[in-house]
């Protein structure tokens, strides 16, 4: 079989790097056994740096973070619970109709930062730091000490309804919406999903969604407008653009920064020796899901997957920054704001990100590391 050179031949050859990275058959990247070495490199360059650390994050407080499918049947439960929860906590926002409860406070939050932390240099270090205030909200206000998810959206392609976290038993976050026959599939080149509808079985079965979509309202999306919720699961969506080979891919050609978050949400960019990245795997998970709020830019946040499908992107950025410590672990690119537009000054890690009121707000740099332990302190287990 012929053999794909990987990163290591590639654009690192005679560095250090190059060294810790195998080369890869083709069946090794489209099976999952390359992300799974590679996962494994991180894990043990990471928790290296754990060890020799005293203060902050250390070997008796780091927390493993977990697929879903390899969770405990109790703390899948737990999180979901955990969840369900927060959306019968109050708000925190003030004057904002659509706002029933503290689980849609992330959706007003995603909705306001959309144009600052999409396309731009914010988008992996704020979402990092946004699934963590989830994780703290979670423990702080519903009790919950279990890991946090990932969703490897590539296990799954082909047969998501089948999923573990999508199959709608007790131990998912819920199963696929009801079939709605459509004329248009969620994304361009692409074939319908199988649901759209609202979802009828297992968790969240009942939830109702109260902002969005963006389109509603006019000029104010965050009025209440109260629905079930729906999805709409696309296996053409996940084999095409989020596949274990993309994931792959992203991870073994993209040696900088500017190329790995252009290269994730489609923007066109190619890796090195070429290597195209299409619509990316971030536009692919998403609509993997699809539905109502799923499909939604501004407010998919309010779909519990969401944060499933982040904790991957995640996962990757972790993969990606302890190949090579040194060289990616403090590395941004680009400005502040969505494409540029309107201009705006190069990003700094010492620039500030918003959370409030949801969390304390904290600079680009003490989102880099998960490991930092100011405040992070977790790792990525392979799955």
């Amino acid at each position: 079989m012929r053999l794909l050179k990987s990163l290591a031949a590639v654009a690192l050859a005679g560095t250090a790097l190059a060294a810790s990275i195998p080369t890869f058959t083709q069946a090794q990247i489209d099976s999952g056994e390359a992300i799974r070495q590679l996962g494994k490199i991180a894990y043990d360059n990471a928790m290296a740096r754990v060890a020799k650390s005293t203060s902050g994050c250390t070997k008796d407080k780091v927390k493993i973070r977990k697929e879903w499918r390899n969770m405990t049947l109790p703390d899948r439960k737990g999180y979901q619970e955990a969840v369900t929860c927060l959306m019968n906590k109050p708000t925190r926002y003030k004057g904002i109709a659509g706002a029933k409860s503290a689980w849609d406070d992330y959706g007003v939050l995603h909705y306001y930062e959309t144009p600052f932390v999409h396309n731009n240099a914010l988008f992996f270090p704020w979402h990092r730091h946004y699934n963590w205030v989830l994780e703290e909200d979670l423990k702080n206000l519903c009790g919950y000490t279990g890991g946090f998810p990932y969703w490897e959206w590539g296990l799954d392609c082909g047969k998501i309804d089948k999923s573990p976290l999508w199959d709608g038993s007790e131990y998912s976050l819920g199963g696929n919406g009801e079939y709605v026959a459509r004329k248009s599939p969620a994304m361009a080149g692409a074939k319908a999903g199988t649901g759209g509808g609202c979802v009828k079985t297992g968790p969240f079965s009942k939830v109702t969604v109260n902002l969005g979509p963006t389109t509603f309202g006019g000029n104010n999306p965050l009025r209440h407008n109260p629905r079930c919720l729906k999805r709409d699961l696309n296996d053409d969506i996940c084999t095409k653009w989020a596949s274990l080979r993309r994931t792959t891919d992203l991870i073994l050609f993209a040696s900088s920064m500017d190329v790995f978050q252009s290269g994730s949400q489609g923007e066109g960019v190619r890796g090195d020796g070429g290597k195209d990245f299409s619509m990316g795997v971030h536009t692919g998970g998403h609509y993997a899901i699809s539905g109502d709020p799923g499909s939604d830019f501004h407010f998919s946040a309010l779909e519990p997957g969401f944060y499933l499908h982040h904790g991957n992107m995640d996962r990757m950025h972790f993969i990606w920054q302890n190949l090579d410590w040194e060289k990616r672990g403090k590395e941004i690119s680009g400005t502040g704001t969505m494409f540029n537009s309107p201009p705006s000054p190069v990003s700094k890690l010492g620039d500030n990100m918003g959370f409030e009121p949801l969390n304390r707000n904290i600079t680009i740099g003490a989102a880099m590391d998960t490991v930092g332990g100011t405040p992070l302190c977790y790792v990525y287990e392979p799955w």
